[in-house]
């Protein structure tokens, strides 16, 4: 037995003398220097090297958006199918794992044959066993299996990212929807007063008709605006409710609030550490490294394999006697595959696998790219919002004395009613403006949240056996 065993230790030794090792990924001066040093953006937050955002729905005291976004966690379509992912890819390395290690198989067998009015038993057990290997292609394979679980991961982390940032954008839409039907009726009270004002001058004989006319004009288009609001309440109801996997009346109509207002003690990270938060940086790099992999096994396939089988067993013709001397059998073969030739196939293979370990890297560095912008975009976007929102503030205020003032004057007959119109119109523009800057607000930092990959928690073990920070 034991000289069986060392045939294989043997060859292994002799094979693997050469093998061919997957190399670990490693960040090309290329992809490094599209990550910059520091932010670029006019807004500026505070820098922490560990910035906790994963569940950021929660800090912004919004009971409905929390539920919400857990709902959408646990039955959204798209994150069950990421899941569904995930399961294959990890059964996947354990399918593949198997080949580094011999295979066995038993058997049992017993028959009785008639020949000259005579019965003959037989009775047998055997075990036969095969194991291939080579100089690191199936090593290399089930290197790749593990490589695509990490990129598994991390596409369902990007999965749950966006999908959390999809619930919170059509809430926060869905709040300005209904803070515009808020607007549209506070205006049409306003201007159904200036209607009785326009008529009572009109019937005192003050005024002509042109301005009860134009009061009505201005009244009925408000008065139009709201169906639209309140369809897109509608709307946007509609589409929690395929994010969560519900009908649309388990939503319910939510009663009326504000816009959500972001908490403003949010802190970021240097771009590199931003970077590795995101998920789809995660999954880039995890699909360079089953790249690498994949092409190794390639340039594996040039080089010999060994396959070693046997087996043993026991054969007789009653059960008893299976174990006794004369009823042992086994024999054992070594072959070895040497490929000698293949029209080039297996060359072209080889550059095959290093046309897709290019392509991967080209993504790993647009993914990289991407999130630079998408995190500048987002700081942009909040910095440009904020600065809007203190004129509007500012505009509102004087929108409100002027069509005061103008409706006062022109029940004195001190003002013409067209100025009456105009600072109606104004104030009813700027209101709905600010609601706008107030939702494109909470939509940037939605964005930016995004953007750093919050709603994404890091698997256990990930960081510490996958991180590349170092090398970026």
């Amino acid at each position: 037995m034991l000289k069986i065993l060392k045939v294989p230790v043997l060859c292994g030794v002799a094979l693997l003398s050469g093998c061919v090792m997957t190399p670990e990924f490693a960040m090309s001066p290329e992809q490094a220097a599209v990550i910059p040093v520091g932010w670029s953006s006019p807004f500026t937050l505070q820098p922490t090297e560990n910035p906790d955002f994963q569940n950021w729905w929660n800090t912004w005291n919004q009971v409905e958006l929390s539920e919400l976004v857990a709902s959408a966690m646990e039955k959204n379509t798209s994150v069950k199918e990421a899941q569904a992912n995930l399961r294959y890819y990890r059964a996947t390395v354990v399918v593949t794992g198997s080949s580094l290690f011999p295979s066995f198989s038993g058997e049992a067998d017993g028959s009785r044959t008639h020949s000259n009015r005579q019965g003959v038993n037989s009775f047998g057990l055997a075990l036969s066993g095969v194991w291939t290997f080579d100089t690191g292609g199936q090593l290399a394979n089930w290197t790749a299996s593990k490589a695509n679980v990490l990129s598994s991961e991390a596409t369902l982390g990007d999965v749950q990212t966006e999908i959390a940032a999809q619930v919170a954008t059509a809430y926060v839409n869905l709040r300005l929807s209904q803070r515009q039907v808020e607007v549209a009726n506070q205006n049409l009270a306003t201007q159904k007063d200036a209607l009785d004002i326009a008529r009572w001058r009109y019937m005192s004989g003050l005024v002509e008709s042109t301005d009860v006319d134009q009061a009505i004009t201005s009244l009925e288009q408000t008065r139009a605006s709201i169906p639209v609001y309140e369809a897109n309440v509608l709307t946007y109801r509609n589409s929690l409710a395929v994010l969560t996997s519900r009908k649309p009346e388990e939503i319910g109509v939510l009663p009326m609030k504000e816009i959500p207002v972001p908490p403003n003690n949010l802190s970021l990270s240097i771009p590199a550490d931003t970077l590795r938060q995101r998920p789809a940086v995660r999954a880039a790099e995890a699909d360079v490294q089953a790249a690498l992999a994949n092409k190794t096994s390639a340039i594996s396939d040039l080089f010999p394999s060994f396959t070693l089988s046997g087996n043993i067993g026991l054969s007789a013709v009653t059960l008893g006697m299976l174990g006794k001397p004369g009823s042992k059998y086994g024999s054992i073969l070594g072959t070895i595959s040497v490929p000698i030739f293949n029209s080039g196939a297996l060359v072209a293979q080889v550059v095959q696998r290093d046309a897709q370990l290019q392509a991967a890297n080209a993504r790993y560095q647009a993914a990289l790219l991407e999130g630079v912008q998408a995190v500048e975009d987002a700081l942009n976007d909040i910095w440009s919002v904020q600065l809007r929102l203190k004129s509007l503030k500012i505009a509102e205020e004087s929108a409100v004395r002027a069509a005061t003032s103008a409706r006062q004057n022109y029940q004195a007959g001190l003002q013409d009613f067209t100025v009456v119109l105009t600072t109606q119109q104004t104030l009813l523009s700027v209101q709905e403006s600010y609601a706008q800057a107030e939702a494109s607000l909470a939509l940037a930092y939605i964005s930016l949240y995004q953007a750093m990959g919050g709603g994404w928690k890091v698997p256990e073990g990930f960081e510490k056996k996958h991180d590349r920070t170092e090398k970026i």
